[in-house]
């Protein structure tokens, strides 16, 4: 039996990959540790061959029995679902459905990715003209269908909330929030399932915090 002793969750000080994660200790109310890594710090850590993939989050997690870190954001965000009771952990059925829509969150991520990397501008808005025009009109497509098939219930599996919520959410926020230029904040406003459901897990998600703050304290 591994009983947890500490959590240490590392990751830039914003919300991206580690957004998620974040919300579900916070929610859980699983005890934590939140170290913010700045960028340059970051890059000597990674010459130093610190992270198991080269990459952030990481989370280290010290056990009676030892200690390991462990990589992948979706990985320690079942992990972090499991503990808080946010991942259905006795249906196999609703598990795999919240299994596809974290896939659906990374592939999302995955299609920002070459922009995010991009250093020259004419080319960065000419990629990011694509993603508005033709990419993620597509893969939003994907996610308003599971919503759908979900019943409209306000959430993406079953009707309450799970780390696939907070996943999608964080996205959705990253999409709209006016951070990426040349991706307009009304990218959403034609998919009115999506928008819906976002409106829906900002309060839910809110609501959940502050009753694990007020517990906390």
């Amino acid at each position: 039996m591994h009983n947890i002793v500490k959590l240490h969750l590392r990751y830039f000080p914003f919300p991206g990959r580690a957004g998620a994660i974040r919300d579900t200790f916070q929610i859980g109310s699983v005890d934590f540790e939140d170290v913010h890594v700045p960028y340059e710090q970051f890059q000597g850590l990674k010459a130093a061959d610190e992270f198991p993939f080269g990459a952030l989050p990481v989370l280290d997690v010290e056990t009676t029995m030892g200690k390991m870190r462990v990589a992948q954001s979706n990985a320690i965000l079942r992990f972090a679902g499991r503990l808080a009771g946010l991942y259905p952990v006795d249906n196999a059925v609703l598990a795999l459905k919240v299994d596809e829509a974290l896939d659906l969150g990374e592939e999302i991520n995955e299609l920002l990715e070459p922009s995010l990397r991009e250093q020259d501008n004419e080319k960065k808005m000419a990629m990011r003209k694509v993603l508005v025009d033709e990419t993620l009109p597509c893969w939003l497509g994907y996610f308003e269908r599971l919503l759908v098939a979900n019943g409209r219930t306000g959430f993406i599996v079953d009707d309450s909330l799970s780390v696939a919520d907070l996943k999608l959410y964080w996205i959705c926020d990253f999409l709209t929030n006016g951070s990426l230029d040349g991706i307009p904040t009304s990218l959403l406003d034609r998919f009115e399932t999506i928008t819906d459901w976002y409106k829906n897990i900002g309060r839910v998600r809110e609501l959940r915090l502050a009753e694990a703050s007020r517990t906390a304290s």
